[in-house]
């Protein structure tokens, strides 16, 4: 299944999350959206 799309003020939100430490598990309850649309816009953000 693919991944939800999120608002690009989510993945700013996720980038200063992950820029902080935080894992993909607490980014993911700290921004209501499924762990797994998480990974999946962390593994885009590590290819560019």
């Amino acid at each position: 299944m693919a991944a939800k799309k999120i608002d690009i003020m989510d993945v700013r939100q996720l980038i200063q999350l992950k820029i902080k430490g935080e894992s993909n598990r607490s980014c993911s309850s700290s921004l209501a959206i499924h762990r797994n649309t998480v990974n999946y816009y962390v593994r885009q953000l590590k290819a560019t």
